[in-house]
């Protein structure tokens, strides 16, 4: 009888679906988000319900300083309201660093290192910045009712491979900004990590792109650049899950051979649309949620070999972004309701998906493909050819540095100052 009844319960394991619980585990704070438009208040408390302990977000140097600070005190204002709403609801930010100002370089994509008043300005703006925002920084002492968690990660610049943010993608040019961030910031905050800025993986176009390893590989052949950084950021775009692994795995390869072995690797962007096509990025409303899923469960298993330290999601809803795919690529619709990619979004982090409303999926599918229809004839000939990355901004917009406001989370006020379009 005893040999019945145990014959039976194994019976069940073996025929029982595998739960959220039988995944292998990832480390609390594992995964975060990267939002794509000013995260309001209710939103930041969404995120914490959700099991979101971290927020990267864009510190655009230009909607800063827009003018010189000779002329023009620095506006910290946005960047103020959202490290604010994100301490009350026990979530750190880190930020990426990127976008010179108009007194400093003709086109923001232009890295601040041509010139020694280019290296100064951009090592004064980043010192000011982690004073501001760093362990003992002022905002800190100016707010003391708040949770204390200072920004401690800084992300330099963002795709520097692409064209789309480096005029002429150059590692040589990126290494001596890289010195002079981790320099800088190392001094305010011997604690603070600095990321070398996410690598688009694998670029449509190269050149004028340039692929992830061989600017890796550049950065490193630059020289004395290893002590300014704590860690390789990448963002592996890719039609499906698998090809993650592959960039990573390359990564990792090239960071053992120059020694670097414990410092680790962050995905600091990755995600899909829920678009159904036409580009390679947009999977379906379902397809997003089996991608969510199979790269999740593919940084589970391999997050020690590759030392992967953190994931975030882009986005967490449908708006805010120019790129090929980012009106489609948040968790929530614009509406707020809820995609299929969420519930397995919360799987993962062991949050409260039943905080927001579950969209209607034949709705949802019929607005996705009549978005995906709309813009299917110049979408596909731009990512058939001319497209570098699913955030390429078109020639003309680049060659203007378009803006587009950035308005503060805390109230319906917009911003004098700007912040590039993505």
């Amino acid at each position: 009888m005893r040999r019945i009844f145990l014959l039976a319960v194994v019976a069940t394991l073996v025929l029982a679906p595998a739960s959220a619980s039988a995944r292998p585990p990832l480390p609390p704070g594992f995964i975060g988000i990267s939002p794509q438009s000013p995260v309001s208040a209710r939103e930041f408390s969404l995120m914490a319900e959700a099991g979101i302990s971290s927020v990267r977000l864009p510190l655009f140097w230009n909607a800063v300083e827009p003018k010189s600070p000779s002329y023009a005190k620095p506006n910290w204002s946005n960047l103020d309201d959202e490290v604010s709403l994100a301490a009350e609801a026990g979530i750190r930010v880190m930020v990426v660093v990127t976008a010179s100002p108009p007194w400093v370089a003709p086109e923001t994509i232009d890295l601040p290192v041509r010139t020694g008043f280019q290296r100064q300005a951009w090592a004064r703006f980043l010192r000011e910045a982690a004073q501001r925002y760093g362990p003992l920084g002022s905002f800190w002492s100016e707010h003391t009712k708040l949770p204390f968690l200072p920004i401690r990660t800084w992300e330099i610049w963002n795709e520097e491979n692409l064209v789309t943010w480096a005029r002429e993608p150059n590692p040589t040019e990126y290494a001596t900004l890289l010195r002079i961030a981790g320099r800088t910031l190392h001094r305010v905050d011997s604690g603070s990590q600095v990321l070398i800025g996410g690598f688009f993986g694998q670029p449509l176009q190269i050149p004028p792109n340039v692929g992830s390893d061989t600017f890796l590989r550049g950065i490193y052949r630059a020289g004395n650049v290893k002590p300014y950084f704590d860690g390789v950021a990448l963002h592996p775009y890719v039609a499906n899950a698998d090809g993650m692994g592959h960039q990573l795995t390359v990564l990792r390869r090239i960071m053992n051979a120059h020694g670097d072995r414990a410092t680790p690797l962050y995905v600091t962007e990755l995600g899909w649309g829920s678009a159904a096509g036409p580009t390679r990025w947009e999977v379906g409303v379902q397809g997003q949620a089996n991608e969510l899923n199979r790269s999740f469960a593919l940084l589970s298993a391999n997050r020690v070999r590759w030392n992967v330290r953190g994931a975030w999601w882009f986005s967490w809803s449908d708006e805010g972004g120019t790129c090929l795919f980012c009106g489609s690529a948040g968790l929530l619709t614009t509406k707020r309701e809820a995609k299929p990619s969420w519930y397995r979004f919360n799987e993962w982090t062991g949050g409260d998906a039943a905080i927001v409303p579950r969209a209607r999926l034949s709705t949802l599918q019929a607005e996705e493909e009549e978005r995906s229809s709309a813009k299917s004839s110049s979408t596909k000939k731009r990512a058939a050819g001319s497209s570098r990355s699913p955030k390429t901004r078109s020639a003309t917009a680049r060659t203007a540095a378009a803006l587009v406001n950035r308005s503060s989370p805390a109230s319906s006020r917009t911003s004098s100052s700007s912040s590039p379009t993505r």
